[in-house]
C-alpha cells in the first residue's frame, strides 16, 4: 500500500500584495511550522509536496522536487505555491510522494518548506512523545501506544474503510475532503510511541483486526480493538494501548506441541482418503448442491466417510490419514467472495473428529485449489509472480478460515498449505519462468504466518509445506526455501513420488508387473534424492503420495482396442511393500495415495484390496522389527 501521507500545517502571516505583477497578486507569505520532536523529512528528486490554503476555491498545487530544489543535506526544499486570493492566512503543505491531486492553474507565492513533519498522518515509526501535534483539517487522527517493544510493525485492518488511501482535494465549497479509503494500513513502530494513523472523518463503530509483526513480517501477536471512532477532521482519537489484550504467540505459557521430527516417527505409515472431498469436475456443476456436502462426497463412487471408516483404518495398523480437500466449489469466488460454506466446513470438521476419535494423525489441505486441470474446473492457487498479490490475499483469507476453525484441535491435526502447485500454465517439475519459484516460496511463508497468527494450538501446530509441484527432481528441491517460523522445529517438507513411472504412471506406464532390476533402481534413485536434498539437511519429510493405480493407460494401445491395463493387486502389493519399507529406511513418513478402501467400503470400513493394505502394514512391521 502507499506510504503514509505526511501532513504539515504551515501558518502564515497576513499576506502582502506585490504590485510588480500586473496579471495577479503575488503573495509573499512567511511560514511558521508546527514541529514534531526532531523528526524531519529527507527530500529526494521526484518527491512531491502539495500546497493549498484556507481561502482558495481551487484545487491545491502539486510540486515535484528536482535536484536543484533540494538542499545539500536533503532536508530543505524550495518550492513555489500559487494562489490568487490575498485573504489567505493559512497554507497547508502535504508531503505525499505516492499521493495524487486534482490540479488547476493558480497564481503564485514562493515559500521555503524545510520538510519538518507535523500534522495528521505521521510517517511510520515517528517518535512524537511530548511533541506538539498540529492537526490537519483534511483528516482525523488515531493515536496509539504499544507495550511490546519487540514489535517492528503493526498491521491494522478494519471491517470498514476508515483509512484514507488517496487524498483528492475538492475546493468546490466542501473544503478539503478524503474521497477514497482503504481497510488496511501498516505502521512501523520502532522507537517510542505514541504512533499515529490517519482516519477518514466520521463517527463509526468499528472493529480493528491487529497483527503485531517482527521485521520479517511474521505475526508475533494478534488481537482486536472495538469501539467508536469519532474521527472528526482535525481531531485526535486516542486508541489507547492496542496490544494490551492481544494473544502473544511467543508467550512461554503456551504449551508447545511435539516437534515435527517426532511427528514423522509417530505418523508411521498412512493412507489418503482420495476422491472423497476433492471433487470439482465441471460436468457436476449444473446439478451440484452446495447445501448438501454428501453430493460431492459420492461423486467418485465412494460411500460416505463414517467413524467406522476411520476405526477400520486405525485397526489395520495405519497411524495417519491425509484428507485431500478442495474448497473453491464451496465458496462464491476464491478472490472476491471466499467465505467457505458452513455446511462444508462442518462436514470436514466431522471427519477430522472421526480421526481424533480413532487416534490417527490427520492432514487437511487445499487439494485441487492448487492443482487441477482447467477442464476439471480450474486452479486458483498458482505459482504466478505476476499475480502474486491477488493470489496471496485470497490464499491467506481461505487459510485464516480453516486455521481458525481447527485451532483448538491437538497436535495430531496437521495443516498442509497447498498441493502440487504449478505456474499458471500448469508446467510440471519446474516453471517456465524461474521467478515463479519465488511465488511458490512466498505462498509457503504466507501460509505459515497466517496459521500462526490465529493463535491457540496453531501457535506450535506442525505445518506441512511443499516444494514446486511436489516433484522429486533436483531443480524444484534445490529452489525450495523453507519458511521462517517463530518457534523452530514445527515444519514438515512434503514431496510426492510415483516411482517407477514405468509401472506407477497413470499416463505413461508400459508394464503391469513389478520387480525388475530397473524398477528397484528407479525407486532408489528417487529416495536417494529425497535423502540427500531434504532428510540429510535436517528437514522432517513426508511423502504425501506414492503407489500404483489399479489400472493405467498403456503407451501402446492394446490389440483389442483398449487403452487401459488392469494391474493385479499382487503386483501393486509387491510395489507397495518395497517402496514403503525403503522410504521408512531414509526416515520419512510415507502416505499411500490409491486407497485400498473405496466404494461402499468407505462407509462400512471394509477393504477392497486387503492384500495391498496388508503389504503396507507388513512393511511398517518389518521395518520396526529390523527385518
Amino acid at each position: 500500500m502507499p506510504a503514509l501521507v505526511a501532513l504539515a500545517l504551515l501558518t502564515a502571516c497576513q499576506p502582502e500584495k506585490n504590485k510588480q505583477n500586473n496579471n495577479s497578486d503575488e503573495l509573499k507569505v512567511p511560514i511558521k511550522m508546527a514541529t514534531v520532536s526532531g523528526r524531519t523529512a529527507t527530500w529526494a528528486a521526484g518527491d512531491i509536496v502539495y500546497f493549498s490554503d484556507d481561502a482558495s476555491t481551487r484545487p491545491g498545487f502539486q510540486f515535484k522536487a528536482a535536484s536543484g530544489d533540494i538542499s545539500a543535506d536533503g532536508k530543505t526544499l524550495q518550492a513555489t505555491y500559487k494562489s490568487s486570493d490575498p485573504a489567505a492566512k493559512t497554507i497547508y503543505a502535504i508531503h505525499a510522494p505516492q499521493g495524487r491531486i486534482r490540479m488547476k492553474k493558480t497564481e503564485s507565492i514562493t515559500v521555503a518548506y524545510d520538510g519538518t513533519l507535523g500534522g495528521a498522518a505521521m510517517p511510520a515509526g515517528t517518535a512524537a512523545k511530548g511533541a506538539e501535534i498540529t492537526l490537519s483539517p483534511i483528516v482525523g487522527v488515531g493515536a496509539f501506544t504499544l507495550t511490546r517493544g519487540y514489535v517492528a510493525k503493526v498491521r491494522i485492518g478494519s471491517n470498514k474503510s476508515i483509512f484514507p488511501k488517496t487524498l483528492i482535494y475538492d475546493f468546490g465549497g466542501a473544503g478539503l475532503t478524503v474521497q477514497k479509503a482503504t481497510d488496511l494500513i501498516e505502521v512501523a513502530t520502532s522507537g517510542d510511541g505514541p504512533f499515529y494513523i490517519p482516519l477518514v472523518p466520521g463517527s463509526e463503530t468499528v472493529t480493528l483486526n491487529l497483527d503485531f509483526l517482527n521485521g520479517e513480517g511474521q505475526a508475533l501477536a494478534s488481537g482486536t480493538w472495538s469501539g467508536t471512532l469519532d474521527a472528526a477532521a482535525g481531531t485526535l482519537t486516542d486508541l489507547g494501548i492496542l496490544d494490551e489484550n492481544a494473544v502473544d504467540i511467543l508467550d512461554p505459557s503456551i504449551e508447545e506441541f511435539e516437534k515435527a521430527s517426532e511427528t514423522i516417527k509417530n505418523m508411521g505409515v498412512g493412507m489418503n482418503l482420495d476422491g472423497s472431498f476433492e471433487v470439482l469436475w465441471k460436468e457436476f456443476a449444473a446439478q451440484a448442491d452446495r447445501t448438501n456436502p454428501s453430493f460431492y462426497e459420492r461423486q467418485n463412487g465412494n460411500g460416505l466417510i463414517t467413524q467406522t471408516t476411520l476405526n477400520a483404518i486405525a485397526a489395520a495398523g495405519f497411524k495417519s490419514v491425509r484428507i485431500p480437500i478442495t474448497w473453491w466449489p464451496h465458496m462464491d469466488d476464491p478472490f472476491t467472495a471466499n467465505t467457505i460454506d458452513k455446511v462444508w466446513m462442518d462436514r470436514i470438521e466431522e471427519v477430522v473428529g472421526y480421526c481424533q476419535n480413532a487416534n490417527l494423525y490427520c492432514i487437511i489441505n487445499t487439494m485441487s485449489d492448487a492443482h487441477a486441470h482447467e477442464a476439471q474446473g480450474g486452479t486458483w492457487i498458482s505459482a504466478d509472480m505476476k499475480n502474486y498479490d491477488k493470489i496471496s490475499k485470497a490464499f491467506k483469507e481461505v487459510w485464516q478460515q480453516i486455521a481458525t476453525r481447527f485451532k483448538d484441535y491437538d497436535q495430531r491435526v496437521i495443516f498442509e498449505g497447498y498441493n502440487e502447485i504449478t505456474d499458471a500454465a500448469g508446467t510440471w517439475t519446474f516453471p517456465k519462468d524461474a521467478t515463479d519459484i519465488t511465488a511458490a516460496n512466498k505462498l509457503n511463508q504466507d501460509f505459515v504466518n497466517t496459521v500462526r497468527k490465529t493463535g491457540g494450538n496453531n501457535t506450535t501446530r506442525n505445518l506441512m509445506v511443499s516444494s514446486y509441484s511436489c516433484s522429486v527432481s533436483d531443480r524444484p528441491l534445490t529452489a525450495f526455501e523453507m519458511p521462517s517460523d517463530l518457534k523452530s522445529g514445527h515444519l514438515l517438507w512434503q514431496v510426492h513420488n510415483y516411482a517407477p513411472t514405468s509401472f506407477c504412471g497413470f499416463n505413461s506406464a508400459d508394464h503391469e508387473t513389478f520387480g525388475s532390476e530397473q524398477d528397484y533402481a528407479d525407486i532408489q534413485t528417487a529416495l536417494t534424492l529425497i535423502k540427500r536434498l531434504i532428510v540429510d539437511k535436517g528437514y522432517p519429510c513426508v511423502i504425501g503420495e506414492y503407489g500404483a493405480p489399479d489400472q493405467h493407460q498403456a503407451k501402446v494401445q492394446q490389440p483389442d482396442g483398449s487403452w487401459r491395463i488392469k494391474i493385479a493387486e499382487e503386483e501393486r502389493a509387491k510395489h507397495a511393500y518395497y517402496y514403503t519399507k525403503e522410504a521408512l529406511k531414509i526416515g520419512v513418513a510415507p502416505i499411500f495415495w490409491y486407497s485400498p478402501m473405496g466404494g461402499s467400503g468407505r462407509t462400512s470400513g471394509t477393504w477392497n484390496y486387503p492384500n495391498l493394505k496388508d503389504a503396507i502394514i507388513k512393511a511398517w512391521t518389518d521395518f520396526n522389527n529390523g527385518d
